[in-house]
């Protein structure tokens, strides 16, 4: 569970977010939508970056944002794909697992099944440096699952996937979804979020926050951004 209450953020002179609110449930999948620069990974910084916004409150799982017990309820996969870039990709993951407090016989079966899934059981020996986008995105998504945290926040997590790895990761999206887990994800194709989530999350043009539940039509939910988000 996500709350955001009365979120305010700037940059200097420009306002990015004004009392903004939003209300997110557990076993739910919600996809972020807007237009470029309208604000999107700012709110994904906001919720996982206490110190990041101005004023106002996020919690997750009932936890303050502040608090350093909530690094333990969420993982955040950003946009950046250059995280962790002297590591190898084994060494990466066993010290997430580790981080996370993840019992280790029990997350090294789920890697070693993660890592055939995603074709990078014979590249985890590299270092991340060295990794294809497509392959740094896909450790960076390894990670999140092997984290057990209850809520995924990712930030364009498609980006640089390949069709089948796109298909591999909405089905453990979607398993980890129905495991009773939140997974929030920003995303630029309206029509991937009109097949796959179940609540859309729009930022409008006036930098507002509203949520409408996934009518699975792809026009229905063009029409929505582009009447309230353009």
């Amino acid at each position: 569970m996500i709350e955001v209450n009365n979120l305010f953020k700037s940059y200097g002179d420009k306002t990015i977010f004004e009392d903004v609110s939003c209300s997110l449930k557990n076993h739910r999948i919600y996809a972020l939508v807007g237009i470029n620069g309208i604000g999107k990974s700012t709110l994904l910084n906001a919720i996982t970056q206490p110190f990041s916004f101005d004023r106002g409150k996020v919690s997750i799982d009932g936890i303050n944002n502040r608090l350093f017990e909530v690094k333990f309820h969420f993982f955040y996969v950003p946009d950046s794909k250059e995280m962790f870039l002297n590591l190898t990709g084994a060494e990466y993951l066993k010290f997430i697992i580790q981080l996370y407090r993840q019992d280790e016989k029990i997350a090294e079966e789920k890697l070693k099944r993660l890592s055939v899934m995603f074709k990078l059981d014979r590249s985890l020996n590299e270092y991340i440096a060295n990794y294809s986008l497509g392959m740094k995105q896909k450790v960076y998504l390894m990670a999140a699952f092997l984290s057990g945290a209850s809520n995924l926040i990712l930030d364009e997590p498609f980006n640089g996937l390949d069709p089948e790895s796109v298909a591999i990761l909405k089905k453990m999206l979607l398993e980890y979804r129905d495991a009773g887990n939140l997974v929030l994800f920003s995303i630029h194709n309206l029509d991937l979020a009109a097949n796959f989530c179940d609540n859309v999350l729009f930022v409008d043009r006036e930098r507002k926050v509203f949520q409408v539940e996934n009518p699975r039509n792809f026009n229905e939910l063009e029409t929505v951004f582009f009447t309230q988000c353009v």
